[in-house]
């Protein structure tokens, strides 16, 4: 199809032609979305919206707006420079109003939280009850005072032995606990 100018773009549009707006649209389709892409750069931005809420928007406004009246700026420098025109307008209203709503977050904020996921958490816990279940018994005291909070000065004052050794005894135990788990899981392999 030959480049469409402004005149006609604002004629099909006035025309009320169903079918020949949303031919219109369509070719133009891949240059306006280009134009987004290459506007919609601020990550806070693009966190609240992307290339097909602009899209939708400019879209809206072309199809609602009174066609009627266009400017004569943008009749002289034809479609192409009008619909960029458009897109940057509509990107800077929406940048705007997400700077008012944000407040004074900081750019790089994220809103992911930093604890595992629900899933990552029951998995631990449950190679954590694996991993106790293969302890003796002094041992296994030691695994849930540590999992408590427990400093190994506090852990030696309870127990009544030197903190290092304590610390050591139970990473023994613990390698040679995940050993075993190792060597079944590759036995189950086999």
């Amino acid at each position: 199809m030959a480049t469409p100018d402004l005149a006609n773009f604002y004629s099909v549009l006035r025309s009320g032609d169903r079918l020949a707006v949303e031919s219109l649209l369509r070719d133009l389709d891949p240059f306006l979305r280009k134009c987004i892409r290459l506007r919609l750069i601020d990550e806070r931005l693009r966190r609240t919206m992307d290339t097909n809420d602009i899209m939708q928007s400019l879209l809206n406004d072309f199809l609602s707006q009174d066609v009627k009246a266009s400017p004569a700026a943008a009749r002289a420098n034809g479609l192409y420079a009008y619909l960029a025109a458009a897109v940057q307008k509509k990107i800077a209203g929406k940048f705007r109003k997400e700077r008012r709503h944000q407040g004074s977050l900081p750019s790089a904020w994220n809103p992911i939280s930093s604890e595992p996921a629900p899933t990552q958490q029951i998995e631990a816990q449950d190679f954590s009850q694996v991993l106790r279940a293969r302890l003796s018994e002094s041992n296994r005291r030691l695994y849930d005072l540590k999992a408590h909070g427990l400093t190994w000065t506090e852990i030696a004052e309870e127990v009544g032995t030197h903190p290092d050794a304590l610390r050591m005894r139970l990473r023994r135990a613990i390698a040679a606990a995940l050993d075993e788990m190792g060597d079944k899981v590759q036995g189950d392999e086999r």
